[in-house]
């Protein structure tokens, strides 16, 4: 067993805890803080737990932060990074993948109405069938905010799957790469008037905070729908839950909230026409799985002495 003191803050796969604790010393979810060893803690490995600066400095010893995920909006970086604490995160593989089908699965559950359709069959309501029209992803316009690594797989799957057309709106990145990709490069105003369905993938920052409120959901298409399966926040969820209601616009999928989990009386419980998810988008079997090892990998490689290649903050990299 070595010197290092591993808190994980949040439950991770088993083949990453059980990689973690074969080597070092391990605070479980179920210690937590109240933990007497806490000021010992030399790494911290992450998921959705808000991560306040207080606790981090109840930790001397502290090396890293790791996150279980692409997202770091819980993690206090600036923080993190003046007291010398390396700040790493797990993007890539299998969790995008994960979050871009959960994104399409969103997208066809609200076209397809899925929750209503459920509740036909077992509130024996089967005539009403008859009066149903149900909404296309094939040859759809599908409009994406953001085109990083998880917009690009949902994007996959969208064109060469339902044979759709995709535009995109990405400020930090050239028009030719997102041409070159297979998208229209669009900005936001326009991409809103042009889709059928909107893919919501960018990170939660002061930039993006209510990036759709009002305004731009006025703009989106009678009958279009939205999906988030990025951040809670980007959307103003009352105003969502307003246009929704209105019929401004046709549906929603929402698997990030603001506040999680959301107050029992959020506005949008009482809506038909929304499907929501509980942050589960990237929640598979191998996603969970490949994060979890791959935050085990993370902390192999600090203490080899080696860079990793996920390190947000290079200012805290011990210079030889």
């Amino acid at each position: 067993m070595s010197g290092e003191l591993v808190y994980i803050l949040d439950p991770i796969h088993p083949a990453g805890a059980d990689r973690i604790a074969a080597a070092h010393a391990v605070i479980t979810p179920e210690q937590g803080t109240a933990d007497p060893r806490i000021a010992d803690t030399t790494f911290i490995v992450i998921r959705t737990t808000g991560l306040p600066p207080a606790l981090i400095a109840r930790m001397p010893k502290l090396k890293a932060i790791v996150k279980h995920g692409a997202g770091v909006d819980n993690i206090p970086i600036a923080f993190a990074s003046q007291r010398g604490v390396m700040v790493c995160n797990t993007p890539g593989g299998n969790n995008s993948t994960a979050v871009a089908e959960g994104a399409v699965a969103l997208m066809l559950a609200v076209l397809r109405r899925s929750r209503e359709m459920d509740a036909v069959v077992r509130e024996n309501r089967w005539d009403e069938r008859w009066q149903t029209r149900l909404g296309d992803l094939t040859g759809a316009r599908v409009g994406l905010i953001g085109f990083g690594r998880i917009a690009r797989f949902t994007a996959r799957i969208c064109g060469a799957g339902f044979g759709a057309e995709l535009g995109a709106c990405d400020p930090m990145l050239p028009a030719g790469e997102i041409a070159a990709a297979g998208a229209r490069p669009m900005d936001l105003p326009e991409l809103l008037a042009w889709a059928d369905v909107v893919s919501i993938h960018v990170p939660l920052a002061e930039s993006t905070r209510n990036l759709i409120g009002a305004t731009e959901l006025a703009r989106m298409r009678p009958g279009a729908v939205i999906v988030n399966t990025s951040r809670g926040g980007i959307i103003d969820e009352a105003a969502l839950a307003q246009a929704l209601k209105a019929g401004t616009i046709g549906g929603a999928g929402i698997d990030v909230f603001a506040a999680e989990p959301p107050p029992a009386d959020h506005p949008l419980f009482a809506l038909d026409n929304v499907v929501l998810a509980p942050h589960v988008a990237g929640v598979t079997e191998a996603s969970m799985k490949h994060m979890a090892l791959h935050c085990a990998q993370v902390v192999e490689t600090i203490l080899s002495g080696a860079r990793p290649a996920t390190l947000l903050n290079p200012e805290t990299w011990p210079e030889p």
